[in-house]
């Protein structure tokens, strides 16, 4: 639920095709994956972690590495201890949707409005939101952060309360895009509640984990005292493992579910079963097929979005599932249907996140290496190249609070190279493409693919990477790229410190000093107060908004105090600016003002309106 761990995450569930025409046993399997986890565990210092793969009804391995207790030495069981399992708790609300779609009580196609009672999604665009947008992330809403997580349980109310006082505005129309919505799920799963009369908990507990057999299962929180005491502690790494405590998430059918891994088994077994387990029948199998069959895709080049499953497909293998995260515990369940095969993996540590790409490599490299053959590059030039350069913000960030800065930790940058490559630095890596037709790139070396869209006059305007189908990437433009922003940024800071020093520094010399005698006046008092107020609030709202990043993880819990306090000095310094603008005419009329004096004002005038520009296109003029 945290947007960088949850696009590793993301990767993550890629990888899980073990079991091509190269499967070993489940000795050389254990062997092989007690390698890959315990170098992770080492290297990117996590503390525990839990492994379930299996094949139709049989279970290859099930195994717990590490500690669930670092500081009692608790290890890992993947029999009792209980992970928290992040948005593979989504698959519960998806399948709820379709169980009772089976059963005539919803339709996927109809207005969302008509089942809910206590808030309705405002009209926009034209067209009514509905379930097959929910279930495919493509409702148009923006991202919400703010209180995704909190640290008490005073936050927990009914969902119906909770997405009414924080509904996510629509800001593109249904089904263009798919956007990762976690509050898209809460209203699904409230639409469950008003359909069935029962709270959202009740229902799961009721069809899915009390017949699934999933005995060490849960939704609530804080988790119920007869699992309490098997709950893994989620870690930090900082020179040695913080616990951290309990993450309570108020929209808990988005990513609140613990379970183990044997329980994790179980669901596994279901859904690769046709929808069976044992004798009970979760969902037809019908409604099974169509819950994974292709629903809307990007590009032709990419994965597709299911009903609910995230498709992972790669290296032509077909691969579903979902992926969790959120801030201490990193988990992932994938299923490849055709070879009744799947995997599931939990870590209990922050620095989890990181190690999916590692996990990627190492289990394509030793099972399922890609045997189709590259399809070869095209010839081009640096000029038709040049046209897919450039800066691409991915498009789930929050667009209404002062939370839309996050976007510009998720971005995507083109640029082309002295040999025609496409080179894309994005999550911290940096990879190569090469075009293999006029709007898809493949990554040297591999099938992996990077498209892109264009408008109808021939302008690229969006970008897909191919593995991943929740997500898109707009490209933006001048006034709205980073680099446009932080220099302007720059600007500001460097004009507030030299107007905060440097006029009372000048008026201390003054005073000490016998003035020349000058034919021009410079400027007088009132415009300079007024000017150094500006940018003195200035100064103020940047120090408190970056002391309030000096975790960035507290803005999900809510908007620090000091942030809070900060709120007031844009408004303040919105005033003293048009203050600014009154004083510049009157000085535009004394005659006797050195002209320098009054360029100089003006410059200042001009940066403030650009800092108000700037903080207004943040979100943080009168976000309290």
């Amino acid at each position: 639920m945290v947007l960088k761990s949850f696009f590793h995450a993301c990767l993550l569930l890629l990888a899980f095709g073990l079991y091509g025409q190269h499967q070993k046993d489940s000795t050389e399997l254990e062997a092989y994956m007690d390698g890959v986890m315990q170098t992770l565990l080492s290297e990117k210092n996590i503390a525990g972690a839990t492994l379930a793969i299996i094949r139709g009804d049989e279970v290859l391995l099930k195994k717990g590495y590490g500690f669930a207790d670092y500081e009692r030495q608790l290890p890992v069981d993947p029999d009792k201890t209980i992970f928290r399992i992040g948005s593979i708790t989504k698959l519960f609300v998806w399948t709820s949707v379709m169980r009772l779609v089976a059963e005539g009580k919803l339709d996927l196609n109809t207005d969302i409005n008509t089942y809910l009672k206590d808030f309705k999604i405002p009209e926009a665009y034209g067209e009514p939101v509905t379930l097959k947008h929910l279930m495919t992330h493509t409702p148009g809403f923006e991202d919400r952060l703010l209180n995704l997580f909190s640290l008490d349980s005073t936050a927990l109310r009914p969902l119906g309360e909770l997405l009414r006082d924080d509904l996510p505005e629509r800001v593109r129309p249904p089904f263009t895009q798919a956007s990762y919505s976690n509050h898209g799920t809460a209203i699904a799963a409230y639409i469950v509640e008003q359909v069935t009369g029962m709270p959202f908990n009740d229902y799961a507990e009721r069809y899915f984990l009390q017949p699934l057999g999933m005995k060490s299962t849960t939704l609530r929180q804080p988790v119920p005292s007869s699992l309490a005491p098997y709950q893994s502690k989620g870690y930090q790494y900082k020179q040695g493992y913080i616990s951290k405590p309990f993450e309570y998430i108020p929209l808990y059918p988005a990513g609140a579910a613990g379970a183990t891994a044997s329980d994790m088994i179980h669901w596994m077994q279901t859904y690769l079963n046709h929808g069976k387990y044992g004798d009970y029948t979760l969902v037809d199998s019908a409604t099974l097929a169509l819950m994974m069959s292709d629903v809307k895709r990007h590009h032709p080049n990419t994965n597709t979005m299911h009903y609910g499953f995230m498709d992972m497909s790669m290296n032509g293998v077909h691969v579903i599932g979902h992926g969790g995260d959120t801030f201490w515990f990193h988990s992932i369940m994938a299923l490849i249907p055709e070879e009744r095969v799947g995997v599931f993996v939990s870590f209990n540590t922050y620095t989890g996140g990181g190690a999916y790409s590692r996990v990627l490599r190492a289990f394509m490299e030793r099972y399922y290496p890609d045997q189709r053959p590259l399809p070869p590059a095209l010839p081009v030039n640096a000029d038709w190249l040049s046209a897919f350069a450039g800066e691409y913000r991915l498009n789930r960030y929050p667009h209404s609070d002062v939370l839309k800065i996050a976007s510009l930790f998720s971005i995507a940058r083109m640029q082309v190279t002295e040999d025609n490559r496409l080179r894309v630095d994005m999550n911290g890596e940096t990879n190569y493409y090469v075009p293999i037709d006029s709007t898809t790139f493949r990554k040297e070396h591999s099938n992996e693919t990077f498209a892109f869209e264009r408008n109808d006059r021939g302008e690229v305007i969006h970008a897909y990477e191919g593995l991943l189908a929740v997500f898109a990437f707009d490209k933006v433009t001048v006034p709205e790229a980073s680099s446009t922003h932080l220099t302007l940024f720059m600007i500001i800071i460097l004009t507030a410190l030299g107007t905060v020093v440097y006029w009372p520094a000048v008026a201390l010399i003054r005073r000490n000093h016998v003035r020349n005698m000058r034919v021009k006046k410079p400027l007088p008092l009132l415009p300079k107060i007024v000017a150094w107020l500006t940018y003195f609030f200035y100064l103020l709202f940047f120090i408190l908004f970056l002391s309030s990043l000096g975790d960035p993880q507290n803005l999900i819990y809510g908007l620090p105090t000091a942030l809070k306090v900060g709120a007031v000095f844009p408004m303040l310094s919105m005033i003293t600016t048009v203050g600014m603008a009154w004083m510049l005419i009157q000085l535009f009329r004394e005659r006797n003002i050195s002209p320098v004096s009054i360029i100089s004002y003006l410059v200042l005038l001009l940066i403030s309106v650009l800092a108000l520009w700037q903080l207004n296109y943040w979100n943080m003029l009168g976000f309290l």
